[in-house]
């Protein structure tokens, strides 16, 4: 029932539950995500999710909650550099915070944000309380639990 709900509040119809995942964000970048001024949500790892898939994104502090999902679009592996030289302008970050971040790595992860959703945030103390979340370290499922309260706090 509460996955169907997400289904329809995100007008889904090939929606799978089983591949919305979390993964922690700085709120600045968050920000920029939902101004639609960051296009690419970058990574030193591969986050396995398709393209069609969708990721809530934990704001870490001081926010400390869950405000926005997105719909991930193409995907790319790439050196940095040439990360960097095609994408440049809609990665949301500074060139020298971008190059700390990909500093001796040979590959970049890049995830084309397609679509996002803002809702009233569901904090982290509302998480730990109604189940058992803890803050993602890397990309992670989110479990049935996590997924009820998302549904539940993005209702109209």
């Amino acid at each position: 029932m509460w996955f169907n709900f997400l289904i329809l509040f995100l007008d889904l119809s090939s929606f799978d539950p089983t591949i919305l995942r979390a993964l922690s964000i700085k709120t600045l970048y968050a920000d920029k995500i939902r101004e639609r001024s960051k296009l690419w949500e970058l990574r030193t790892y591969s986050v396995n999710v398709p393209p069609g898939g969708w990721i809530a994104l934990y704001e870490s502090r001081p926010t400390q909650a869950i405000q926005t999902i997105i719909q991930i679009g193409r995907i790319f592996k790439l050196h940095p550099d040439d990360v960097w030289q095609q994408y440049e302008d809609q990665l949301g970050i500074e060139f020298e915070d971008f190059f700390c971040y990909f500093r001796k790595r040979k590959f970049a992860y890049g995830m084309e944000i397609q679509d996002v959703r803002s809702f009233d945030p569901v904090s982290l103390a509302t998480l730990r309380r109604e189940s058992d979340f803890v803050i993602p370290q890397m990309c992670m499922p989110l479990k049935s639990i996590h997924k009820r309260i998302l549904a539940e706090w993005m209702k109209p």
